[in-house]
Parts: structure tokens; sequence; C-alpha cells
């Protein structure tokens, strides 16, 4: 059936929305002719094969903004969000949607202000759902491929001072932007956008504003270029390359400035050979492309300076990599990923890389980071698949390095302090979340624990019952259908019975055979895999036969590995009664302890409520007492100080999302089960079978065979046995050893 691959989806899905969302921040409404081109023919893909009519394929399908996941739905499930009434962008809005008012930092950098931002997600869970039942995502962390280490565990931000022409420069920024507030200017002279574009260029280097500007020598570009020469240097020996990344002047100004100009005149004053230098730009083909990226491989280029758009997605120059650099921002958390993507890659010889970012204290870069942390806070949380909380507004790892580049580019102290009382916050309250799930635990523990140790007494108690019964009637005759066996008769009379039994059941089906050693046993057959032999006097257990095997011999081997394994299994029973007990003490004695830093908790979020009103200019309440920020942030470090808390556990199992189970995973696990269930089973775990008239159920089905007689046929792994979930390495030897011969086992 025809199926239509759209790769880099994410350029091509900008659809317009144009209903009752304008007015609120992190939304897009534009749209354009291309993706609505796709969108038609996609739809009428849909509409001719239900179901598989077209695939995205993508690295990053929601890029920049909330807007995306919906216009995902739109292209992929248009059918599921017209069942639920979800069309149209209000209703979905207004069903997964919130808008909040939060302080953000003023495009000038000089404070806060308040702003009203669609940000936080409700109803996740029932949104992720939605998401995950069109869509298979496969992210770094579960495919685990061999990248570097980054240097410090995370970006390195290096913060530079602002020269006197740039904050000159700045403050007419904020003049601009104060008239566009107070005054009607007309939008074809100046708007926000201008405005921002000139903050993000002025953050770079004043001379991209003004001509008569000097060169300001702890200026951005020139810290870059000090520490790019360092790195040069000291990866001499291997030849490391690095990369610059900057959207901003990629062409020269009028008065022809350029940064790029500027960055490689300087790396060839500090003594970096010019023929080991390029620009992107300079390869104005995509063979002259190919030619420049093999020269970075190899190492005879070592400096490598672009834009993200023809730098980012499809360079594949990581062999020498040691050191990125960001000496801008870009718009989007997806431009920031396919930067660092670069290094952080399979194929890079070294084992450890850095990544710089440059900021510019009190600069723009402050917005910029910031907007980046806005958009990635629903990514993280949507992508990841593992949060089960009904509300999503916290993020975590990358995220958290954009609010130390927003507050350090700040400039101001206070602003952080509050980034550094906002992670320490997100911390305690992942703290309380766990203490809260713990004492639901220890609540239904003690509730299920006594039912568990009783369960667990009395089946030792029947292992050993049957134990005994074994031994007392070690010299009893096998009794088949009745009859008395003699030892030499046994093994006919027996293949007589398993003569008779059919070859084929359509349902699992309990045959009993007579009695040995004082116990019942039989077999069960099943439809699809080998029979099990049973064995039954208190308590039922169960071996599996194989495919080749399953005579007389084999029955009887199976019955003695029965009898042998009672004394064992009563141990691991044991051990389990042992292991139940320890567990119902200590859940008794956690039950109702109260979370450690409650206290700690209220006043921290109190503190960081005040310095968060402070640093918006609001004016405190009548009668109230009137701190600064300065006086506040000095109380939070006090309080800090004054209370440790322990990392946060990690959970040993992560949460996983409810959701219809992609086409492609279940293709991938059927594929899985018919090739690894041969290698990868337990060969003592007996299936697990449904029984229609006897005891045998889950405690048959569960035990474990305990060596006993040797059998004399070849034993292969039960079927049915619950495979362990393997990495894609694990996965990758399997079916390496699935596809060499096997050598044959004992």
């Amino acid at each position: 059936m025809p199926q239509e691959a759209i790769g880099r989806c994410e350029r091509r899905c900008q659809l317009l929305v144009l209903e009752l969302r304008e007015l609120i921040a992190g939304i897009q409404t534009g749209g354009s002719e291309r993706a609505f081109d796709v969108y038609m023919k996609a739809r009428y893909l849909g509409e001719q094969h239900p179901g598989h009519g077209v695939t995205f394929a993508t690295g990053t399908p929601i890029s920049n903004t909330m807007m995306e996941m919906y216009t995902m739905q739109r292209f992929l499930d248009p059918e599921g969000l017209k069942s639920r009434g979800l069309e149209h962008f209000d209703a979905w809005a207004a069903t997964f949607g919130e808008v909040i008012d939060t302080m953000e930092i003023s495009p000038d950098g000089a404070g806060l202000r308040p702003r009203s931002r669609f940000a936080r997600f409700t109803n996740l869970p029932e949104l992720q759902q939605m998401f995950r039942a069109f869509t298979d995502v496969q992210t770094a962390e579960m495919i685990k491929l061999p990248t570097p280490k980054l240097k410090g565990g995370k970006p390195i931000v290096v913060a530079c001072p602002m020269s006197g022409e740039q904050y000159a420069l700045q403050q007419e920024l904020v003049e601009r932007y104060d008239r566009l507030r107070s005054q009607k200017v007309d939008p074809r002279i100046d708007h926000a956008l201008n405005i921002t574009t000139d903050g993000r260029k002025l953050a770079t280097d004043a001379r991209m504003l003004a001509a008569t500007a000097e060169d300001f020598p702890e200026s951005k570009i020139n810290r870059l270029v000090e520490n790019v020469a360092d790195i040069w240097r000291e990866s001499a020996p291997t030849r490391g390359t690095q990369m610059i990344f900057a959207d901003m002047g990629v062409n020269p100004t009028d008065w022809g400035y350029s940064p790029y100009q500027d960055i490689t005149r300087k790396l060839i004053a500090a003594g970096i050979p010019r023929e080991q230098i390029a620009s992107i730009g300079d390869a104005d083909s995509d063979a002259k492309k190919q030619a420049l990226f093999e020269k970075v491989r190899q190492g005879s280029v070592r400096v490598l300076i672009g834009s993200t758009q023809k730098m980012g997605t499809g360079t594949n120059v990581q062999k020498r990599l040691v050191a990125l650099h960001h000496l801008d921002a870009p718009w989007k958390p997806a431009e920031v990923e396919q930067r660092e993507g670069r290094i952080l890659r399979q194929g890079n010889e070294n084992e450890e890389v850095s990544i710089y970012r440059y900021v510019t204290e009190g600069s723009f870069d402050a917005y910029m980071w910031q907007a980046l942390e806005t958009k990635a806070r629903f990514i993280g949380q949507v992508m990841t698949g593992d949060n089960a909380s009904r509300r999503a507004e916290d993020i975590g790892g990358q995220e958290l390095s954009y609010a130390e580049v927003k507050a350090i580019a700040s400039g101001n102290p206070a602003v952080l302090t509050l980034a550094e009382a906002d992670a320490e916050l997100q911390r305690l309250a992942l703290l309380r979340k766990n203490h809260m799930d713990e004492q639901y635990l220890a609540r239904r523990s003690v509730q299920d624990l006594p039912k568990t140790i009783t369960a667990l007494k009395e089946r030792i108690a029947n292992l050993k019952a049957d134990q005994a019964t074994a031994a007392d009637h070690a010299g009893d005759p096998v009794v088949i259908d009745g009859r008395k066996c003699l030892k030499d008769e046994v093994p006919a009379v027996l293949a007589g019975k398993l003569d008779a039994l059919p070859m084929i059941v359509r349902e699992t089906t309990r045959v009993p055979m007579g009695t040995y050693r004082g116990l019942n046993f039989g077999l069960v057959l099943h439809s699809q895999v080998p029979p099990d032999v049973f064995l039954e006097g208190s308590i039922a257990r169960a071996s599996s036969l194989t495919r080749e095997h399953q005579g007389p011999r084999a029955v009887l081997n199976a019955l003695e590995r029965l009898i042998a394994g009672y004394g064992p299994a009563s141990e691991r029973v044991q051990q389990d009664l042992g292991i139940a007990e320890s567990q119902l003490r200590d859940y008794q004695a956690r039950l109702g302890a109260p979370f450690a830093h409650d206290q700690y908790l209220s006043e921290l979020t109190g503190f960081r409520d005040q310095l968060k009103a402070s640093l918006s200019g609001k004016q405190p309440e009548p009668g109230s007492k009137t701190l600064t920020a300065g006086d506040i942030a000095a109380q939070i470090k006090t309080l800090r100080a004054a209370h440790s808390i322990d990392a946060t556990p990690q959970r040993a199992q992560h949460k996983q999302t409810t959701a219809e189970e992609p086409v492609t995973a279940r293709i991938r696990r059927k594929m899985e089960s018919a090739e690894l269930a041969g290698n990868l089973a337990e060969p003592d775990a007996p299936a697990e079978a449904p029984h229609p008239e006897g005891p045998i159920d889950q405690a048959i089905l569960a035990e474990p065979d305990a060596p006993g007689v040797p059998p004399d046929d070849a034993s292969t792994p039960p079927h049915g046995t619950h495979q362990p979930h393997m990495t894609f390495q694990q996965r990758l030897a399997a079916e390496r050893r699935h596809q060499e011969p096997e050598p044959s086992r004992p």
C-alpha cells in the first residue's frame, strides 16, 4: 500500500491558525503555502488509504512552539481530533492548554515584567496518549549510541561584560520600545521585531549597530577568538577541529563590518594559518560543501564558521571535533539541539568534548535564552513521555542550563538568586512528590504484605508436605490409569498412553495420567507449543518438554526433576518470606512519616515570591515590611545555606505513558519475539497457561525446576517465558547469535 515519507517535515508544517489566541504570547498564528500544499496532499492520501496514507520522519517533530503539536495532529490524526471534537484549535487549546501569568526578563534585560503565556499544559496523560497513538519516538537516551562525554556535564557559559557603547546603544533600544508602547509608531518604520533583532546584533558586537563603535577588548568576539586559539594549540597533536555558530552578521553591514571576517582576521593574528580556517558560506554548492566537510574530517581545516541554517542539519564533520562555540543564541530549541548534535554524535573520536555559550551581561542574550527556555519547557514535557502528572510546567536537564545562561546574562545577582531558588524549589517539589509516592506505597504494602506472607507460609507448608509424600512413597510402583506398573513396564505403558493423546488441541487441556511416588501427574497440552508435565499434591508444579523430545523417558525425567526440586523451592520461598516480613516491618516504620523539608519548602517559596515581585517592580502591600531585592536575595542564600538537600533519588523504573502501541513498535516486537525467543528465554522457567479444572495456575507455572536426574534429551528454553527488556546493543548481539549456528546443548 502506498505511503509517502516526508523528511525534515518541521519545515513544511507551519499551517495557518486564525482563532481567538492571537493575543497570547507563545503561539504562532502564521502559515505558509508550502505547508498548506503538503496538508492537502496528506489529507488526500489519508482519504485514499485510511490509517497509512502518509508517514513523517523527523528528529524534531516539535521544534519551536506548542502550535506544532496541534499541527502534527492535523496532519497525521485528523480523524482522531474530529472524533473528540478538537478539530478547531480553540477547542484543542481549551482542553489541553492553560494561559498563565509569568514574570519574564524584559527585552532590555533591565528587570522583569508580567506577561500572559500559553505555556502550561493540562490533561497531559490524555494528550500524550493521543500523540503516541500515531508516533513512534526514539530518543538518544533510549538508543544509547556511543557519543563523547560533555566536559563538565553541561555547556560552559562564558559571560562577557557590556561596553559603555553597548550600554548607551541599548538605552536607545529601550527608548524605541517605550515609544512603541506610548505612541502610535508606524510599523513600517519601527516595531518590536526590529528592536529585538537590533538587540541581538548589539549583544554580539556594538559595531553591528554603530559604524563609529570601537573594538571592545572584552567583547564576545574577542573572548571567543582567545578560546578558539587556546584550544587549537592544545589539540594540535590530534589535529582537533572546532565549529563556531553565529546566526547574526552573516552578511556585512552597510559600513562593511562582518563578525565572520573579524573572527577570521583575529584568528590569523593569533597564529592559526589561513588555510585552516573556513566559512561555510564559501562552499556555494553541494560538491564544494562535501569537499569542505572532508577537509574538516581529515583535520586540514580545523576551524569552521557558519550559521545554523547552513551548518546544522546534514553537517557530518564530527570525527575530530573537540569544541563547539555558540557566539549567539538561535530562536528555536531544536536549533540548539541541531548545533550541539554536530559534536555530540557517534563517530567522534574524542572521549570528551566542550561546548561554549557566549553571552553579554545585561544584553538581549538574556531575553533570547529565556525564549529558548519557554519553548523547551513544552518540548521536554511532551516528548519524554514519562511524566504522569496531569499538569506540566517544570523541565529538566538541558533546560536548567538555559535558566543559568539567562540569569548570568542579566548581570543582576538577584536574578541569578531567583533562578537558583526556582531550581531548588523544583528539586524540593520532586522530593515531596517522591515522599508522597513512598507513603502511598507504604500504605498499600502494609495492606497487601500480610496476605503475601500468609500465602508464602502456606506454600512452604505445601511444598514440604509434598516433599514428605514423595519420600514416603519412594518405593511405590508407578500407577498409570489405575494400573500399577513394574519398573520395566512403565516406559511401554506410558508410551501407549502418550500415543493415545491428540496431536492438536484447540485450547489448553489438562490430561491426568496417574500417580508417581504418591503424587498425581499428567500433561498440560497446548495448541501452539510443546506440552508441560505437571506433578500435583498439596501444590502443583510443572516442567516443559521440548519439541524434539516428548517421549516416555522425557516425561519420567521431568517428573524426577520436579521431585528433586521441592527442597530448593522451599528454600527460595523461605527467602521470599523473610524478605516480605522485613519489608512489612520497614513499611510500618515509614508509614505516616512527615516530609522532612516541608518547612524549608514553605519558607523558600515565600521568599522566592517576594523576590520575584520585587524584581518586577510591584508595590508592597500597605503595612508590610519593605525589603530590597538584594535583602531578599541575601535571606534566600542564608536559608539555603542552613538546609542541605540530598540529590533527588532516581527511580528504578520510568513510568510509561499508557497509549496505543505504534504500528512500527508492534512489528518490531513480533519480529524480535519470533527470532529471539529461542535464544533469550530462561531454560527452567515454565510457560504460563490457564487451567480449566485443577489447581494448576500461576503457582504451578511460575515455579522453576531444580536440577535432578539429567534428561536423556536435549532441553530447549520453554515457551512463553517473559522476555526482559533489552537495550539496543543487546538486541544486536542477540541477532548476531541467532544468525550464527548454535552449538548443541547438553
